[in-house]
């Protein structure tokens, strides 16, 4: 019997040794988690400082291509915008149009 004691007494310390670990490591891992989720705040308001001083770009977006769009009110003319400008709408087909040959002006090709 004292044999069997004995071995009880030694799973339970290497329980406990193995808990108390546990329990350091856990510890360690909150603190981290912390320290992480605090920079991570301090980052997201200096960006949103940033972006509110100067419209600077940050980590997220730099890597985005601005593309100025006319607003909603102008008109564009298609035979003054240029040729890179696919943002003029091609002008509706007429009755004629089945009969002619399509003119350059009237593709437009993606």
């Amino acid at each position: 019997m004292t044999n069997r004691v004995d071995e009880l007494e030694s799973e339970i310390a290497e329980l406990r040794a193995a808990v108390n670990g546990l329990t350091e490591e856990l510890v360690e891992t909150k603190a981290r988690v912390r320290e992480l989720e605090e920079s991570a705040e301090a980052d997201r308001k200096a960006a949103a400082a940033a972006a509110a001083a100067g419209g600077t770009t940050t980590k997220s977006d730099d890597h985005v291509e601005v593309v100025e769009q006319p607003e909603a009110d102008e008109q564009v003319d298609p035979e003054t915008a240029s040729e890179g400008d696919n943002t003029a709408e091609s002008p509706e087909p007429t009755d004629e149009a089945d009969d002619a040959e399509p003119e350059q002006s009237d593709i437009i090709v993606a």
